[in-house]
């Protein structure tokens, strides 16, 4: 990985735990299931600059949206669970 993909894997993270965080207050505790909704608008965001983002990650685009997938859900759940606390 490069310095550009990992800077962008860091901006991910705190783009899902803002919106975590934000889930994590605004929605009851017992409203789990819609944490999806919350994320669902940072997918389509993830996908629609899914290929000017590749090319940070040597051009895959699966491995692009593996490791920018999996950094907005850490991101997100951490900030949900810290705020549910």
């Amino acid at each position: 990985m490069t310095p550009r993909s990992v800077g962008i894997a860091i901006v991910v993270v705190a783009f899902g735990g803002i919106a975590g965080a934000i889930a994590g207050k605004l929605l009851p505790p017992e409203a789990f299931r819609y944490t999806g909704f919350c994320l669902a608008p940072l997918f389509l965001l993830l996908e629609v600059l899914l290929g000017r983002l590749a090319g940070s990650f040597g051009g895959d685009r699966n491995i692009t949206r593996l490791v920018l997938a999996g950094a907005l859900v850490g991101g997100f759940y951490a900030a949900w669970l810290y705020v549910r606390q």
